[in-house]
């Protein structure tokens, strides 16, 4: 019988090895083409393949808070990758391995992927808020309007406005940081809102 995602974390966080080759063996590859994608060395795209399961593992009592592991797993490697890239411009032999393949090349079917899980998450939280609340936070947040400018449209002061961000920029954190693991900040960064 095969388990499924869920049951598979459950059992990692009580430190089942078995299940964690099986979320190892289903994800490896994924996450090495990811990383390859980047860096276009296969050695290192092994070893930080390696290096992302093995924190995967290390942190394996926190797994069970995360409700969606796909997303968690690729920022993970997203992360972990770029962290390198920065450590590797200082040493100027990988440097010239890695540079101009990651400024040229990016593996945009996950990250679209991830982009649209969150943007999933991010209108269903929306949906959640009242409605003045929600009309607000879509005006400054996505269409770049000024809390005057906002004030002003709706017919509400200036103070109201910021009072309707601050609630839904409230609501939205929690739900974020309780559904994903991350930050409010990156989160908004990632969905590019």
């Amino acid at each position: 019988m095969e388990l499924n995602e869920n049951e598979l974390i459950q059992k990692i966080s009580q430190d089942d090895s078995i299940a964690f080759e099986a979320l190892y063996n289903h994800y490896r590859s994924d996450i090495y083409r990811f990383i390859y994608k980047f860096i276009k060395s296969p050695e290192l795209s092994d070893d930080l393949c390696q290096e992302i399961f093995i924190r995967i593992w290390e942190s394996r009592n926190g797994l069970v808070v995360i409700k969606s592991f796909k997303p968690y797993l690729y920022t993970i490697t997203k992360n972990h990758t770029l962290n390198f890239l920065k450590r590797a411009s200082v040493d100027s032999k990988a440097m010239g391995v890695i540079y101009s393949t990651f400024s040229e090349k990016r593996n945009e079917m996950e990250d679209n992927l991830i982009t649209n899980e969150y943007l999933n998450h991010l209108r269903n939280i929306l949906n959640t808020l009242p409605p003045q609340s929600r009309e607000v936070f879509k005006l400054c947040r996505q269409q770049g309007h000024s809390y005057d400018e906002v004030a002003q449209m709706l017919g509400i002061s200036r103070s109201c406005v910021k009072k309707h961000m601050v609630r839904s920029m409230r609501t939205l954190k929690l739900s974020v940081v309780k559904e994903f693991g991350i930050s409010l900040s990156l989160f908004l960064i990632l969905t590019k809102f």
